[in-house]
Order: C-alpha cells, then structure tokens, then sequence
C-alpha cells in the first residue's frame, strides 16, 4: 500500500495531479483545493490513500493528514466510496464536517456534488459515534461558532487554510459569531 508520496508535480490533469517520485509518475485524485494550490514544479507531500477495484487502482492524496483520517472515516459509511468522499471534502472543510456531525446537520453536507440528502443523513448518523474518538492534532478541528467562521470565509472565497489561520489569529476575548467573521476577513485581507 502506498501510504505517502514525496515529489515534484509534473502535471495537473482534470481533478488530479501528477506526482514524480523517483522517475515514476502517480495520477493522484486531490481535492479542489490542493488542486488550486499546486503548479508544475511544486514539491509536494502527499498522505495517500490506494482504492483498489477490479477495473482501476486509484490513488487519492492529501496535504494534511487529518484531511486523510476523514476521508478514511467517510468510507465506512455504506454507499459512500472514494468518490463521494472526496466530493464531501471539496464541498466542507473537515472542521465544518466534524462541527455538522455533532449539531446532526446533514444540510452542509448535501452541498457536495452527487450526495444527496439521504447520503447526507447517513454520514450524519454513522458518524457521529465515531467522531469522539478521532485523535487530531490540537487546533487542527473548529468548533462551534469558529467553525462557522471558516465557512463564511470560504463562502467569501478564502481557502480553507485561509479561513483557518484567520480564525486562530483571533483574540481569545468572548465575540459574538459576527463579529468573529468580521474580525477575521480584516485579519485575512491582511494576510493577502
């Protein structure tokens, strides 16, 4: 099993990139905004993941590795495969996704292309259990209010990392959500 990859990117091809690692090129499916932040001639990590059917050995791959450990635990949930996983994660950012689990808010993540309402209840309900027992690296995972401060970010058109370093620059001081969202667009426009 392939479990990381370390190269340069020789190619961006429709929803993948192309990784040369030692003279061999990886076809890598990568979510929207890894794709959006690689070029040709980039090195790269990528924390894989090797989905194996009796037609096609696909490669799936993440610069963090949390993102990796979510789109693990959206694959066992029943009649959600590599493809709707990685189309949940291009739609929500883990720290929205773990934040809709808990509040059962299967709505976020019906916004993903191909999953549908009923999917979206059925990741709600299989994962919620789960969900307390991920192990993330601290500050890694939004709650509550912050996390709907990462989503109105990227609403604006921030990345996700975006979004996320603007909400851990944020005083620690009690704010309302709005004014969270407020102070955090002035804190990544300056970022810019």
């Amino acid at each position: 099993m392939i479990g990381s990859l370390r190269g340069t990117v020789v190619g961006l091809i429709r929803g993948t990139v192309v990784v040369e690692v030692h003279g061999v090129g990886y076809r890598v499916w990568v979510t929207a905004d890894t794709l959006a932040s690689v070029h040709e001639g980039d090195e790269v990590r990528l924390w894989t993941y090797l989905a194996v059917r009796e037609t096609a050995q696909d490669l799936y791959g993440f610069t963090e590795k949390d993102d990796l450990t979510w789109f693990e635990l959206l694959l066992t949930v029943s009649g959600v495969g590599p493809k709707s996983a990685l189309a949940i994660l291009n739609a929500v950012p883990t720290e929205v996704l773990k934040s809709a689990i808990g509040r059962n808010d299967a709505a976020s993540l019906a916004r993903a292309h191909g999953i549908g309402k009923k999917t979206a209840e059925k990741v709600v309900l299989e994962l919620k259990e789960k969900v307390g027992s991920i192990d993330t690296k601290a500050g890694a995972v939004v709650r509550g209010s912050d996390a709907e401060v990462v989503d109105a970010l990227m609403g604006l058109g921030y990345s996700q990392k975006e979004a996320r370093d603007a909400v851990g620059s944020l005083p620690e001081s009690a704010l309302t959500t709005e004014d969270k969202i407020r102070e955090a667009i002035k804190i990544a426009s300056r970022a810019l």
